[in-house]
């Protein structure tokens, strides 16, 4: 029988929760799970990460991206209102696909970047009550309105159609 070091078991074990999960599962879930600390869970991720593993750190936790999952990408400059911003996100995730963040350039410090993934109404919700509870301010006030979302989705057809309802609204950039 073939000795592996623990941190490989502990390793393959990770890849093999994030694989048969159903959603994302959270670094302190993760930690309690293999009994190590949330930082040592974060290095494993990255070592994973080197190791050509593609997993995407969400609000809500750790997703692993099978490389046999067709996923298609796209990133749509938007511009509207910090009031428009919940008939945004609805758009996209009525049409069954994720926004993975949020970019804005910034004129002193280049790309700024945030990590939403949401790809339900419910997450929408609590992103905004979220913002609201923090008093935070969304990126997009630091622009003038004017950001950036990744979007995924299982078929380009579904970014086709964002695209189209985004433009009906008045949201999207040439």
């Amino acid at each position: 029988m073939e000795h592996k070091p623990e941190g490989t078991k502990r390793r393959e074990t990770l890849v093999s929760l994030l694989q048969n999960a159903e959603k994302p599962l959270s670094g302190t879930m993760l930690s309690k799970n293999l009994g190590v600390s949330r930082q040592v869970i974060v290095q494993d991720v990255a070592l994973l990460r080197a190791a050509d593993f593609d997993i995407l750190s969400t609000p809500r936790g750790y997703v692993l991206y099978q490389k046999e999952q067709t996923v298609f990408s796209r990133r749509f400059k938007v511009k509207h209102f910090t009031e428009e911003l919940e008939n945004e996100l609805n758009l996209i995730v009525d049409q069954g696909a994720e926004v993975v963040d949020v970019v804005i350039d910034h004129p002193i410090y280049g790309e700024i970047h945030g990590n939403l993934g949401i790809s339900s109404r419910r997450e929408v919700q609590a992103f905004l009550l979220r913002v609201q509870k923090q008093k935070g301010i969304p990126l997009l006030e630091m622009s003038g309105g004017l950001h950036y979302h990744t979007v995924i989705a299982d078929q380009e057809e579904v970014l086709d159609e964002i695209a189209e309802e985004l433009k009906k609204a008045g949201y999207l950039m040439e």
